[in-house]
């Protein structure tokens, strides 16, 4: 098995993994654009309460990488709410950490794969920093714990919901996963060099949007092809961090006067099991959907033929074939 084929698995699981779905309704969907084009689509779901006048819950599903008119749109929808959740392994209430002179210590892969599409990566297109805006998730000394078998605890926030400091230890696994290693730098730099082309460009997204399609998003499917390491790595991602923002929102619900509006604001991966806690321990049902369409791919603006894009599609289902083969 060559390096690339070894790689490309657990890095596209990194990139995309909070772009997963599963029951009870998907959360996400490629769509027929213009002029025979893809469109991939993330849905925006708002939950009513049984209670009457009760608060209404918003499910907004986020793409990673996206156009900068799908962040706007996300931005807005997030504004206008009343409380806003949101996942950051690390971060405080005011979103990622600033280091390096001030910057967000953003994934650089993800930054790297965003710019190589002629996209943009969430973390540089969202402001976090507004009054109604809360941490909802792990820091990362309790992500490395629970990937080292101990138990799931809240995380401890710093001075005025700032980000705690973590050890070393934390500090190094951070490093990893940020891409700050020279395997991601190579990459990020090869990701630029080819990112110039426009074909590539187009062909990189239209293989992101047919791989997600042909699983229905459900990239826990290849996290078991990639082994028990995976497996359980993808396993903390979803669940553990499922019970941490589960929790935060079952306070907010069960306040005398809770927020009219709170949103959700987490990868798509988490959202089909959220939505059924809320329907299981509070009686919240489904008011409506909104497509939000993070990006696409324009065949005849990037000189892709019929030939090429049936070849792309032909390759990704037969690579599924592969990984799924190989699970079994």
């Amino acid at each position: 098995m060559t390096l690339a084929r070894r790689l490309f698995p657990p890095l596209f699981l990194l990139a995309f993994a909070s772009l997963a779905c599963g029951e009870p309704a998907p959360y996400l969907r490629t769509a027929k654009g213009k002029e025979g084009g893809r469109v991939l689509e993330v849905a925006v779901r708002t939950l009513a309460s049984p209670k009457e006048n009760g608060p209404r819950v918003t499910l907004l599903g986020v793409s990673h990488l996206g156009d900068a008119a799908y962040y706007e749109k996300v931005q807005k929808k997030l504004d206008a709410a009343d409380l806003v959740l949101f996942e950051g392994v690390g971060f405080g209430d005011d979103g990622p950490p600033k280091r390096d002179g001030g910057g967000s210590a953003v994934s650089g892969i993800q930054v790297s794969l965003a710019r190589s599409m002629g996209l943009v990566f969430q973390l540089e297109a969202i402001r976090y920093d507004r009054p109604h805006f809360r941490n909802s998730d792990l820091s990362t000394e309790a992500l490395l714990t629970r990937l080292q078998g101990g138990p799931l605890k809240p995380s401890k926030k710093g001075p005025k919901g700032k980000a705690p400091e973590d050890g070393l230890q934390s500090r190094e696994f951070t490093k990893a996963l940020s891409g700050n290693s020279f395997l991601f730098d190579f990459l990020g730099k090869t990701l630029a060099l080819f990112g110039e082309n426009p074909k590539f460009r187009a062909l990189m997204k239209l293989a992101i949007m047919e791989t997600l399609g042909s699983i229905e998003g459900d990239v826990t499917r290849l996290a078991k092809s990639s082994g028990p390491g995976m497996e359980k790595f993808m396993k903390v991602l979803l669940e553990d961090r499922n019970t941490i923002v589960f929790r935060d929102l079952r306070k907010v619900l069960k306040k005398k006067n809770p927020p009219k509006s709170i949103v959700v604001f987490y990868g798509a991966a988490h959202m089909p099991d959220l939505e059924n806690r809320l329907a299981r321990k509070f009686g919240f049902r489904p008011a409506g959907d909104e497509w939000l369409a993070a990006f696409g791919v324009d065949p005849e603006k990037a000189g892709l033929s019929a030939f090429e894009l049936g070849l792309v599609r032909s390759m990704i289902r037969m690579q599924l074939r592969q990984v799924y083969s190989q699970s079994k």
